[in-house]
């Protein structure tokens, strides 16, 4: 497979995965969870998911956070990820309008 794109965020709207690598090494149901490897036998990272609609789009959790969370499972017995659960959009006209809000130019 090719390793097409290093950190990017799938659903990009609410980050729920951060930081994958994207390549075209199928995931199929059922092995999905499988190690990414290079060229030399290096796990490059966790195969997790890939995009249902799309062919060919698949993403990996890099090795070095999967290496993150090992060490902190090890450790603490737990991994905890803060989600305020908020977004953001810029401020449009459109937007203005129907919140009557006024914007000065």
């Amino acid at each position: 497979g090719i390793v097409s794109a290093l950190g990017r965020t799938y659903p990009e709207f609410f980050n729920t995965y951060t930081n994958l690598v994207q390549h075209d090494a199928a995931i199929n149901p059922g092995n999905s969870g499988g190690p990414l490897i290079d060229a030399n036998g290096d796990v490059v990272g966790v195969n997790t998911l890939g995009i249902p609609d799309a062919q060919g789009i698949f993403f990996a959790i890099p090795s070095n956070n999967v290496q993150e969370v090992v060490t902190t499972l090890i450790a603490e017995g737990e991994v905890v990820y803060p989600f305020l659960g908020i977004t953001s959009v810029g401020l449009t006209d459109e937007i203005a309008a129907e919140l009557d809000v006024d914007v000065d130019d």
